[in-house]
């Protein structure tokens, strides 16, 4: 009968040992693809849900000229995502860090920057400062308004670019790729121990801790190069994102803005308005 390795009810450390003291490659790669089968397995999915920016206008204002424009802006919606799990075992931790870079770097409709995410809170703030006695007009809170939720799109729009194209499933097996290198770079706890003495004491809770934490630091590692080789941009070297298309371009020193691509599309676009003024001139 042939075994099969079985990562499931298995401490991460044991698995971490048994690959790392594995007789043959054949037997590594057996080890490797059960613990990769049992992160995909995981019921801790990738999930990304609509959220509500919400406030109720009072009700003795709803007839009012700033109170029925604040009630048109009472319910903004946008895309958020489960960035934790409550689950304490390493299988579904591991499988939440996956999630999250995914979300990240990839994930186009999940946008939570700082300064998108104030720009759709502009009108519950206002319609707070109101409540609190400062006094509005209606027509310049609702250019107020007009101007913020524009002003976000585009925002939205720039982030997206920022991030990269990937699908779940090719993401799937580039992670691999970086969990192998962890598996293969990994030292056994005992190593730290023999070298630096700075480990001591472990139980099968906080040596699972260990590995789930160097794993977890390992792959945010593994992204940032990922990230730098998918732009070209050479390992070591500053970098900085093009103010057109997000894209990363290295740093050169000078003060560059633009990608080579997007420099090209500004230097037509330029002439063309140019030679457009002439033509109207003449």
């Amino acid at each position: 009968m042939i075994h099969i390795y079985d990562c499931n009810e298995t401490f991460l450390y044991e698995v971490i040992e048994d690959y790392k003291e594995a007789e043959n490659n054949e037997v590594k790669d057996e080890i490797f693809n059960s613990f990769c089968s049992s992160l995909w397995a995981s019921d801790n999915k990738r999930r990304t849900y609509i959220k509500t920016i919400h406030f109720k206008v009072r009700k003795d204002l709803l007839d009012t000229e700033l109170g029925r424009v604040f009630d048109t802006w009472s319910g903004i919606e946008y895309r958020y995502y489960k960035s934790m799990t409550k689950d304490e075992n390493w299988c579904a931790i591991i499988r939440q860090k996956i999630n999250n870079i995914y979300t990240r770097y990839f994930d186009k409709e999940v946008i939570l920057n700082k300064e998108y995410m104030d720009l759709l809170k502009k009108p519950k703030l206002m319609y707070f400062d109101w409540l609190s006695g400062t006094e509005m007009d209606a027509n310049t809170v609702t250019d107020i308004i007009d101007n913020a939720i524009d002003e976000s799109e585009k925002l939205k729009q720039r982030f997206q670019m920022e991030k990269m194209t990937l699908s779940w499933n090719e993401y799937k097996k580039v992670v691999e790729g970086f969990l192998r290198r962890c598996f293969d770079n990994c030292k056994l706890i005992e190593e730290y121990e023999n070298k630096t003495q700075i480990i001591n004491n472990y139980d099968f809770i906080t040596e699972d801790n260990f590995y789930v934490k160097y794993i977890n630091r390992s792959l945010d590692g593994e992204i940032r190069k990922y990230q730098k080789q998918y732009y070209g941009i050479r390992d070591h070297k500053k970098y900085f994102r093009c103010k057109r298309c997000g894209g990363i371009i290295e740093k050169t020193g000078n003060k560059r803005l633009y990608c080579c691509d997007c420099a090209t599309l500004n230097e037509r676009e330029r002439k063309r308005k140019i030679a457009h003024k002439y033509r109207v001139a003449k």
